[in-house]
């Protein structure tokens, strides 16, 4: 699986190594560090065909995909796409484990 800026239309994301996750550790895990879609651009399916885009690409590496949504209605967007709540609270991390 590719890391760097990835886009699509309007959309942009940044998938890359893991930094909270010691580098020996890091393995099969990817992370989702910044995911954008233009304020005017959201809600016609960009941000959503990207992520699913790359979410496949994670399941066919057999990749962990991480995020740390900044709010509640992003936690939902991405609970949306198969990600689940690692850990809640002020620091909430998201992980989708690949679906082979």
């Amino acid at each position: 699986m590719k890391t760097g800026t990835i886009a699509l239309g309007n959309a942009s994301l940044h998938i890359g190594f893991s930094q909270v996750v010691k580098a020996n550790q890091r393995g099969l895990l990817r992370e989702i560090t910044e995911f954008f879609v233009p304020e005017n651009q959201r809600g016609n399916g960009e941000g959503s065909a990207l992520l699913d885009s790359v979410c496949e690409q994670a399941d066919d590496a057999g990749i962990f995909l991480l995020i740390k949504p900044d709010t509640a209605r992003l936690a939902g967007f991405y609970a949306r796409h198969g990600f689940q709540t690692l850990q809640d609270g002020e620091n909430t991390f998201m992980v989708r484990k690949p679906m082979i």
